[in-house]
């Protein structure tokens, strides 16, 4: 899929303005926004239940928009934040419903229902009705009814938001599995940090009805450009000073004060010393102020921030060091603790 110049108001007020992107094939793109950063209305352009204003969608090449084209929506599918499933009818009755839209006849919908159905994990559940099902069971239904029409690209809505957290990082092993698997694309809404973690490849930041940052999930998490951006990620990573010393910082340095940096180690920086080379070569003494190891999947990466004594040409030559190492530093602040 790709989106060109988007634009979309109601009654006047802009909530889309000249939105662009790309969904490669087989790629997994998270969307990620506060509450009115026009998400779901994007994704309601994307699978035509809504029109936008102006701009084109493609599909393989193929244009959505103006008028929509019922033979390309069907190669999208969609799950949404509630399952919305048929209470009256069975789970494979579920799966099979958009073929049943389609004309396509009871033996055939069924045949490709119950693959994909199994494909899901609920070749156990074919003739539960959904008051009997658990909510990752249900979710799984939604999964299977949205890819049952051999869809190339699935379009998830806060499809999380549901579930406890154990079955949520099913649910998302699942849809990773059927990424590999079937090389659909995945394009997925959310304001939970940690499904983008756990499972997106690239990622958009939305503010406001405008794509602010945009990247890989790496870039993304770990150096952030805007603020809006930083906001979103403050309590997926630790990354700020303790409240009591954010309350003391001043923007502008401080004679015979201290500089507060905010340190992010990725890969290979990750496994060096390079702070302790750092004490040595520069003749710095660094105070560790907070700090932490995680993974963004096989990657690991540490953020910590430190406080050294503020000397300007010091400061930029330690900067300067930490960069050619490959490590993201960003002055938080000034103090007027004295070393």
């Amino acid at each position: 899929m790709q989106v060109t110049h988007l634009f979309k108001t109601f009654n006047g007020y802009p909530v889309l303005k000249d939105i662009n992107f790309l969904v490669p094939q087989g790629k997994i793109i998270g969307i990620i926004g506060r509450s009115g950063a026009g998400k779901s209305t994007l994704l309601r352009c994307l699978n035509g239940l809504e029109t936008p204003d102006q701009g084109e969608i493609f599909i393989n090449g193929q244009l959505l928009t103006t008028p929509p084209q019922f033979q390309l929506l069907q190669e999208i599918g969609t799950i949404f934040q509630n399952f919305n499933l048929l209470r009256r009818r069975t789970v494979i009755e579920n799966i099979a419903f958009p073929l049943e839209l389609q004309n396509i006849s009871k033996a055939d919908r069924y045949k490709r229902a119950v693959h994909i159905a199994r494909r899901v994990g609920l070749a156990h559940k074919l003739n539960a009705y959904p008051c009997q099902l658990s909510g990752g069971q249900k979710q799984r239904v939604a999964i299977a009814r949205a890819l049952v029409s051999n869809v190339k690209l699935l379009l998830c809505d806060e499809f999380t938001s549901a579930l406890d957290p154990e079955t949520c990082l099913e649910i998302l092993e699942l849809l990773k599995e059927l990424n590999q698997k079937l090389g659909i694309a995945i394009l997925l809404i959310t304001h939970d940090m940690g499904v983008i973690r756990e499972i997106c490849d690239e990622v958009i930041v939305l503010s406001r009805g405008q794509i602010i940052e945009s990247g890989s999930l790496e870039d993304i998490l770990l150096t952030p450009k805007t603020s809006q951006t930083k906001s979103l990620l403050r309590n997926l990573l630790n990354r700020d000073l303790p409240h009591h010393l954010q309350k003391k910082l001043q923007s502008s340095p401080i004679p015979n004060g201290t500089a507060f940096l905010r340190l992010v180690f990725s890969g290979e920086a990750a496994q060096k010393p390079i702070v302790a080379t750092l004490i040595e070569q520069y003749d710095v003494p660094v105070n560790i102020i907070a700090g932490n190891l995680d993974h963004i999947r096989a990657l690991a990466f540490g953020v910590l921030v430190i406080a050294m004594p503020y000397h300007e040409q010091k400061l930029k030559n330690v900067q300067n060091y930490l960069k050619s190492n490959n490590v993201s530093v960003e002055v938080l602040g000034y103090g007027a603790i004295p070393w």
